[in-house]
């Protein structure tokens, strides 16, 4: 057991490290407007081949890059990577694709990202792939992803100990989706108003929190 640093770049895009090993998930292209960053990690994770998600070439040192659910269980090192499929929107794909819901577990933390999950509602298979999530990172801008209110609902239904949002517009992204402003009518919780944290087993909290990360600039 240790501790997890999470960054949170834009988008839905995420750095995830543990003393042991590191990855990338979502890395977006310099279409989206947040600035393209200089990184090396051991593993990039694709949720869907969008321009936003797929830029897995400007990652340095990668060892391996993951884009399909095939194979999985995926083992690297120490990180036990999961994918399930799903659908970028609520017609089983039909206007925008599919999608991977992604879950890995790193120094006894589970981590799932949904990628850009757009479907009515949770499966009972999804629900169940997800319900042992410690972390928990969601799309929250609407467009062509889940409503405010169904992002609500997978959270009340599935209870992580943290949720980061994610996909939501800010003053640097040129994508046409919301802003954060009416999913975070639905919480009162602490906003972390920082790029990075930390999280660990032991200090996980409670009762669920949302934890609005600071895209890195």
């Amino acid at each position: 057991m240790g501790e997890v640093n999470v960054t949170y770049f834009g988008h839905s895009m995420f750095f995830v490290e543990d003393p042991r090993m590191n990855l990338i998930i979502d890395p977006y292209g310099n279409n989206i407007g947040y600035p393209l960053p200089e990184l090396a990690a051991k593993l990039v994770l694709v949720s869907h081949d969008h321009l936003g998600h797929n830029n897995a070439a400007m990652v340095k040192d990668v060892r391996h890059v993951l884009n399909t659910v095939e194979p999985f269980p995926f083992l690297i090192g120490s990180v036990r990577i999961m994918g399930l499929s799903s659908y970028h929107d609520d017609r089983q794909g039909k206007e925008q694709g599919d999608n991977i819901i992604f879950k890995w577990k790193m120094s006894g933390l589970t981590f799932v990202h949904m990628g850009d999950y757009g479907e009515a509602g949770l499966s009972m298979e999804q629900a169940e792939y997800i319900a042992e999530a410690d972390v928990l990172m969601l799309p929250i801008g609407e467009v062509h992803t889940i409503t405010c209110r169904k992002a609500q609902e997978i959270i009340e239904a599935i209870n992580p100990a943290i949720v980061i949002p994610m996909h939501y517009k800010t003053k640097c992204c040129k994508r046409d989706i919301n802003d954060a402003k009416e999913f975070l009518t639905f919480f009162d919780k602490p906003i972390f108003n920082t790029s990075t944290v930390t999280i660990s087993p032991g200090k996980l909290p409670e009762n669920t929190e949302v934890w609005m990360l600071e895209p890195i600039h």
